[in-house]
């Protein structure tokens, strides 16, 4: 496990980088404030980087996928939200996250043995919702959770659930492998996973198969999606993906690189993210998930 950062290492750290930030960048715009969805100044910028920086490693889990899972009832009250702010990132989510709360604390009241008080939706749990977002804060969330060895989830959207259980659900392998439902969960699964795959399992394929069919998920209207700069994180700090009949998760597996801001972006440069190289950036994540650099060749083309 790799020390934390303190404010003061957190903001050297970030100021180190701001100008590759703004360069690499340039579609979110930090010399302009930000696009009109998540305005802000530089110094505010790093501020809510470092409130979720700090609420981040205190999660169990992180749950990586779409924007529409912070949305999702089930998720929610099972995972939480991991924010810097007392509020979702969406007005039209803090009805939701009151009505979660309130079913939280009647769990815990009405539970037969004395369990405590009811876990706080907001602050420290799985599904990212920060004020003022940008590229920076997403990293932070990623080096946060990545520098205490957490696990990551795969969580699909109501329209990904959709095409899973049509199409690719009915040709899973059968067994008594359950789904993941949490971090525990996942890391008991290591000694079985954690062995070199000598060649793509049948989840590996039917998983392949589901990306190609839902290309989106990595590449939509010609940009990356932030699952991108996601996966290539776990790739470049030592993370392996985990395949099974229900579930895409990631455990960490070992690397000599620490993870810091700036090896994050000089990674991302080496894979051509800044300027979009979708040829370069497949090639990377085909051999990362599928130990294969033309599995994802036709995603986004």
């Amino acid at each position: 496990m790799v020390a934390m950062m303190n404010a003061n290492q957190f903001y050297q750290q970030v100021c180190a980088c701001v100008t590759q930030y703004d360069q690499d960048n340039q579609w979110f715009g930090f010399h302009r404030g930000g696009p009109v969805w998540s305005q802000g100044t530089w110094v505010q910028f790093i501020i809510a980087a470092w409130r979720l920086y700090q609420k981040a490693r205190l999660s169990p889990m992180i749950l990586l996928g779409d924007t529409k899972i912070r949305s999702d009832p089930h998720l929610l009250l099972n995972f939480g939200l991991v924010a810097n702010g007392s509020s979702p990132q969406e007005e039209k989510d803090r009805k939701m996250v009151e009505d979660m709360m309130a079913r939280r604390k009647g769990i815990a009241q009405g539970a037969h043995v004395h369990v405590g008080a009811a876990v706080q939706v907001m602050g420290a749990g799985s599904i990212l919702s920060a004020n003022q977002w940008s590229p920076m804060l997403n990293d932070a969330l990623m080096l946060a959770t990545i520098s205490s060895r957490q696990d990551f989830h795969f969580a699909l959207n109501d329209d990904e659930q959709a095409v899973w259980a049509r199409e690719i659900e009915p040709l899973m392998p059968r067994g008594d492998v359950r789904p993941i439902v949490s971090a525990a969960d996942l890391a008991s699964r290591r000694a079985v996973f954690g062995g070199a795959v000598a060649s793509r399992s049948r989840e590996q394929e039917l998983w392949l198969k589901f990306i190609k069919r839902v290309p989106r998920i990595l590449w939509e209207n010609g940009k990356p999606r932030i699952f991108v700069r996601e996966l290539l994180g776990l790739m470049f700090f030592g993370y392996k993906p985990v395949f099974t009949r229900h579930e895409l998760g990631f455990i960490h597996v070992g690397t000599a690189t620490e993870p810091t801001f700036q090896e994050y972006l000089t990674g991302l440069r080496g894979v051509g993210l800044q300027n979009r190289d979708r040829a370069a950036i497949m090639a990377s994540l085909g051999e990362f998930l599928f130990q294969d650099g033309k599995a994802l060749a036709t995603v986004g083309a």
